[in-house]
Parts: C-alpha cells; sequence; structure tokens
C-alpha cells in the first residue's frame, strides 16, 4: 500500500494539528501510530465484558501513569486528563458507555479543573476553592434548572445532556478568554 500524502506532501502536518487541545504537544506524531496500535487490546479488554465501566473506571484508565524508560507516562501516549475527558464523552455519546449523572460528571469536571469548572466560577456558581463535592453539586443543580427550563423542542434540537453542558461552559471560558464580555455571552444564550 503506498503512502498517502496530503495535496502538498506534508503526511505529519496535514494528519497531526499538534495544539488541537491548546498547549503544544511535541510528542504528538504519526510516529506513535505503531504504539496505538500495539494498545488496541487494550480496549477489547476494558469494553468487551458483559457490565459496562463506570464512566469514572475509564477516566481514570485513560489517564493512568505508568512507568516506560526510567521516566513515567500515561498509559495512552498524548491522552491527557482533557482528551481523557472528551473521549469519555464521545464513548457515552456512541452508548458504549452509560450517560452519567450530573454528580458523576461534575465530579471530573472537578478532577480536570479546566473550563468548565472556570465558566461555573466565573458565573457565581462556586468558589474558587470549592470542593469536588460542591462542583458536583452545583453542575448537578445547573443541569437541573436547565432541563426544567429548557422546552423539550429546545432539549431535542441541541441534543441536551451533561456532555452537552461541559462543553458550553467550556465555550463561556473560551470566549471570555478572547474578551468578549460575560454579559455579551449571557444575552446571546
Amino acid at each position: 500500500m503506498a503512502k498517502q500524502h496530503s495535496k502538498n506532501g506534508h503526511e505529519e502536518t496535514y494528519y497531526v494539528k499538534r495544539n488541537c487541545y491548546g498547549q503544544t504537544q511535541t510528542d504528538r506524531s504519526t510516529k506513535l501510530l505503531s504504539k496505538y496500535w500495539d494498545q488496541r487490546l487494550l480496549w477489547n479488554a476494558k469494553f468487551n465484558k458483559p457490565t459496562k465501566p463506570t464512566i469514572t473506571e475509564v477516566y481514570r484508565w485513560l489517564t493512568k501513569r505508568v512507568s516506560e524508560n526510567g521516566g513515567e507516562t500515561t498509559l495512552f501516549r498524548n491522552i491527557g486528563s482533557l482528551s481523557a475527558l472528551l473521549i469519555c464523552g464521545d464513548l457515552i455519546e456512541a452508548d458504549i458507555l452509560s450517560m452519567p449523572t450530573a454528580h458523576e460528571w461534575g465530579g471530573l469536571i472537578y478532577s480536570l479543573g479546566m473550563g468548565a469548572k472556570d465558566a461555573m466560577e466565573m458565573l457565581g456558581l462556586i468558589g474558587k476553592k470549592s470542593s469536588k463535592r460542591e462542583v458536583s453539586k452545583a453542575f448537578a443543580s445547573l443541569d437541573l434548572a436547565l432541563r426544567q427550563e429548557l422546552t423539550e423542542e429546545e432539549k431535542a434540537a441541541m441534543n441536551y445532556n451533561v456532555i452537552m453542558l461541559e462543553h458550553a461552559l467550556c465555550k463561556i471560558k473560551q470566549l471570555t478568554a478572547r474578551g468578549i464580555v460575560m454579559k455579551k455571552i449571557l444575552q446571546e444564550i
């Protein structure tokens, strides 16, 4: 089979965007495909069981640290906490994992400690030093409020669930980081 190249002949830059999730990851490369391929059976062992693993189990598995060549790395190269959360969300949307409760997803938001948690702080739902329990409770309260306020048609149109809510909170954080004032964001929502 011939090697596939992009239109301009630069395979690596065509297939790999090193900064797709923020900071540039110099290890992100098509050279890792063989390592990913070698790990493919780990996925079968994790998911081909009579009962589905929990979202927390999968998140911890994806972010697991292992010893390698005298150092430490994640079990799956270049899958950090943000990528793990996004993969979990995709597995939920694909019905491979069960939809978590808002409290469970809120706990992962706390563990990640990034965009959704920051947006909840900016909205005054939690404080900077809120505990995991407080973040989970606030996220669940926001989810409940939206489920009550949105019409069934609105929820269906946006495929509303806790995964979508977490993504929306992240977007709020990104918009404010780009200089858009919270008042304007909230008016547009």
